[in-house]
């Protein structure tokens, strides 16, 4: 029997190599006979790149670079021969901020920019820009300013791109080197289907987690507005109402109207380099899972993207999850077997999130039970 074992991080706990690992050892301690083939997988977000080490050849590149308060740091990003691989939340994550200096209105990605104008020195053409995590509310001017890009207002002043100056663009000089970027192809990998604007965009949905108040997140919804409006006059693209636009505070919009991005889906690209597929044709039984199974993995998590294919050759899927709270209904249509929560089994959140690689190999050799090896 092939069991493929393909779970995202449990967040907090476990990352998501050490989730297969820990339901791997239950199984095996069952029957050692069983293969398990462990396929980690990530959405696009943060982790991202520790995912995909397993998977390609790849080289780390270490610079300094801004944080998303313009303070100097030290980040890497990833690269083969012909691509770049950028986690955003590397240099312009929530992460790297204290609590108290949150606040969208004054962050920037221009860090971010930095590690990709560097990996454009290098001669590379495919930059793969790993949204999630982001600290920052300003349409990707950081990342763009940093590629030479000037956004000017009022009497024709340079604006530091940031959050709160977005309403007050009034014109975009693109960079004397713009064919080259337009001749490179710029990919952003994201997990959710936000727009750009509205109450299900950026700023109303995104901008609070990131330190904005009420206040606050009505002014960058007016920047993002005005910032919208001037890339339609000046580029000729409508980047309002792009399915995914709206990740890590319009960045995925700004640079699609920019640069010419390409918005896709995280879990299926990773599935794609990954060469998922092909593992998948040859299982027998599939197990995949994340920290809380809810809603949102319909929206292009990582469950959601296994499920599909698991669909599509007709293989059992499993879950292994921190939370369940997905409906009966979701459970169907996924074509999930089994559920298996470790918070069911823990005295509470903490108790689980400790002790989570203890609870998966007990759940594990509970699965094979369920399935009748046993």
């Amino acid at each position: 029997m092939r069991i493929l074992i393909a779970p995202d991080k449990f967040k907090g706990s476990l990352s998501a190599l050490e989730v297969a690992q820990a339901i791997a050892k239950g199984i095996q301690q069952r029957d050692a006979s069983i293969r398990c083939v462990l396929h980690p997988l990530a959405d696009g977000g943060d982790g991202s790149l520790e995912v995909l080490q397993s998977y390609l050849d790849l080289d780390s590149i270490a610079l300094q670079v801004q944080n998303p308060l313009g303070q100097k740091i030290e980040a890497n990003y990833f690269c083969s021969k012909d691509a770049a691989f950028i986690e955003l939340a590397s240099a312009a994550g929530l992460v790297l901020l204290e609590k108290s200096e949150r606040n969208p209105l004054k962050t920037s990605t221009y860090g971010s920019g930095e590690m990709i104008a560097d990996a454009l020195k290098r001669g590379i053409r495919d930059i793969y820009l790993f949204l999630g995590g982001s600290a920052t509310n300003d349409g990707g001017m950081g990342i763009a300013q940093a590629l030479g890009f000037q956004f000017l207002g009022k009497d024709n002043i340079p604006l530091s791109p940031i959050g709160e100056n977005l309403v007050h663009v009034q014109n975009i000089v693109p960079p004397k080197n713009y064919d080259l970027l337009q001749n490179t192809r710029f990919y952003c990998l994201c997990d959710v289907k936000n727009p750009l604007l509205g109450m299900n965009g950026a700023s109303h949905v995104y901008a609070a987690q990131k330190g904005a108040n009420a206040d606050a997140i009505e002014q960058l919804e007016r920047g993002m507005q005005q910032f919208a409006d001037i890339v339609e006059q000046q580029f000729g693209k409508d980047i309002r109402t792009l399915a995914g636009g709206g990740a890590a505070g319009g960045i995925a919009a700004g640079l699609f109207g920019l640069l010419g991005a390409e918005i896709k889906s995280g879990i299926a690209t990773i599935l794609e380099l990954s060469q998922f597929e092909s593992q998948i044709q040859q299982a027998d039984l599939v197990i995949s899972g994340e920290g809380k199974l809810d809603s949102q993995t319909l929206e292009g998590k990582v469950v959601s993207g296994v499920a599909d294919l698991a669909k599509q050759y007709q293989k059992p899927l499993a879950l292994f999850v921190g939370q369940h709270e997905l409906s009966e209904q979701a459970q169907a249509d996924l074509g999930i077997t089994n559920i298996y929560a470790v918070l069911e089994q823990a005295k509470n959140l903490e108790d689980a999130m400790v002790n989570a690689p203890r609870v998966l190999v007990h759940l594990a050799a509970k699965l094979l039970v369920t399935n009748g090896r046993y």
